[in-house]
């Protein structure tokens, strides 16, 4: 099955989980065509100051992988830039959040699997 760009749902929302800005998220692959294996497939877009505030998985992990730019991870207390390539697995009970501290904009695919 093919999903082409524009078919993808796009959506933006304000203060994610108590994050700074507005993020928008492009829905790759919808959680209902994943065979139950994950949540969510997504390209997000952050611009400079833009953040997913902290939190926990509990009964899931989230992978996320680098496209473009530079995010600072914030998991556990412990700093760390993520650049293009990069990739960062949250397993369940770790915490996490993510902030775009550069003065330019950038990208990150994130995926929630089911554990």
């Amino acid at each position: 099955m093919v999903i082409r760009n524009e078919a993808q749902r796009v959506q933006v929302r304000d203060n994610v989980r108590g994050g700074n800005g507005t993020l928008e998220n492009r829905h790759i692959i919808e959680p209902d065509r994943m065979f139950g294996s994950a949540t969510l497939f997504s390209e997000f877009f952050f611009d400079p100051g833009d953040g997913i505030g902290p939190h926990v998985h509990d009964a899931d992990a989230e992978v996320y992988y680098m496209l473009e730019g530079v995010l600072t991870l914030i998991e556990d207390g412990k700093e760390t830039e993520l650049r293009p390539g990069d990739a960062s697995y949250a397993h369940s009970g770790t915490s996490h959040a993510i902030e775009n501290r550069s003065d330019r904009p950038a990208r990150m695919l994130a995926v929630i699997l089911k554990v």
